[in-house]
């Protein structure tokens, strides 16, 4: 090329602005929960769990009545003690979305929220909530039954709220989907220690196994109580390593 066509081609280009590529370090955390949401979830992990074994811990203060007791009885109980079953279902409920918050940052964080384990994960939760929210709906409707004297309703809710139903319920769904879920999205990463994403799984088939013995008597319960408090454990303890390592990276 001689030097009079390079100049004839550089008078008709046109420069095209390019766009540099974004700096390695914003592309690595494009969407992922900045620090202080790191640090919020964190404090959500452990305090949700501590809400809700103060909700389980609550009855034990306080000797309630038996399920199937006389509806005379369970209204004078509801009318005395308004606050505990009031208080009860606000412990659950945020204990129980604390609790989610922190996994759901946990999904985010692994990058899996689009991906099949992921899916169960939300789909876990969302069922969770739903299952969390009309249990303490039937549990508040206890003490505003019996303050208009409805014999029939306060023996329904509170036969509902307090007879295990919903802790055979919880093992069905809910419970082994999160888990299940969490535990392979964490699978591989170094979110947290290899630890805890096994053990998410252990508790997911344990969660499976209460429900399924609890179709057939006292010990799936029994067992389903116990897995709800190793849930609880795990997730404090989850938590607590979270912070350990947000700190670290400080």
């Amino acid at each position: 090329m001689t030097r009079s066509d390079a100049g004839r081609l550089g008078a008709g280009t046109v420069p095209v602005a390019t766009k540099p590529p974004p700096p390695v370090a914003e592309a690595a955390h494009e969407g992922r929960p900045g620090r202080r949401l790191r640090v919020l979830a964190a404090w959500a992990g452990i305090v949700g769990p501590v809400m809700v074994a103060a909700y389980f811990t609550m009855p034990a203060l306080v000797k309630m009545p038996a399920v199937g007791a006389p509806a005379g009885e369970l209204i004078t109980f509801a009318n005395a003690h308004k606050a505990l079953f009031y208080l009860g279902g606000w412990l659950q409920g945020t204990g129980a979305l604390l609790s989610i918050a922190f996994i759901l940052v946990l999904l985010q964080l692994s990058g899996a929220r689009r991906t099949l384990a992921g899916s169960a994960t939300l789909v876990g939760c969302a069922v969770l909530v739903s299952v969390v929210a009309i249990e303490a709906a039937l549990l508040e409707a206890v003490p505003m039954a019996a303050a208009n004297g409805d014999h029939a309703t306060v023996a329904t809710t509170y036969a509902l709220a307090t007879g295990g139903v919903f802790a055979r319920i919880y093992p069905l769904g809910a419970a082994p989907l999160v888990f299940a879920g969490i535990g392979f999205a964490l699978s591989g990463t170094a979110i947290l220690p290899r630890i805890f994403a096994r053990s998410a799984l252990l508790i997911a088939g344990l969660f499976l196994v209460a429900g399924f013995v609890s179709a057939f008597g006292t010990a799936g319960l029994i067992l389903a109580i116990v897995m709800s408090v190793a849930q609880a454990v795990w997730i404090a303890a989850a938590a607590i390593a979270f912070a350990r390592s947000t700190a670290r990276t400080q």
